[in-house]
């Protein structure tokens, strides 16, 4: 055979690529099937809350500390996943206040977090200290972010 003959003979090259574009369309296929069927997409797009919270610090005269949170913006959140730690210590946890902290007033945090919504915690002042961290903290499943923090003081 010559080598005009192998140019001229194009019998040979059509089914290859045939039978490779089909080979990439299986395998693109059964992908997206794959990511459909067990639900890859969903873990990757959820992302954690985020917020905006105003802190409000004052200590009367007879060795009482309150704090009052308001959210000022951000994203609605639910109360079943947020945390208030003063100093370490938790202070709120899901609409429940433990035994060092009193909710005073109205706690409009119960039901979610939303624009305005405020929580105010009442303790004497060997609670908390200049110094002390409230953070809080968004936990849901696997996982948890830090929402707000500040510094008392």
């Amino acid at each position: 055979m010559s080598f005009r003959g192998m140019l001229a003979d194009e019998d040979a090259l059509s089914p290859v690529i045939g039978v490779v574009l089909m080979v990439a369309l299986t395998v693109v296929l059964s992908a997206s099937v794959g990511v459909f069927v067990l639900d890859i997409g969903s873990q990757v797009t959820q992302q954690t809350p985020n917020a905006v919270v105003d802190y409000d610090f004052e200590v009367d005269g007879n060795g009482t500390e309150t704090v009052t949170l308001t959210q000022a913006g951000g994203n609605p959140i639910q109360a079943q996943h947020v945390t208030v730690y003063v100093d370490g210590e938790v202070a709120w946890d899901a609409g429940s206040n433990s035994s060092d902290f009193n909710i005073v007033g109205t706690d409009e945090w119960a039901d979610g977090l939303e624009g305005g919504d405020g929580l105010t915690i009442e303790t004497d002042a060997s609670n908390v200290a200049v110094g002390d961290t409230i953070r809080i903290v968004w936990q849901k499943g696997e996982q948890s972010a830090i929402l707000a923090e500040q510094q008392v003081g």
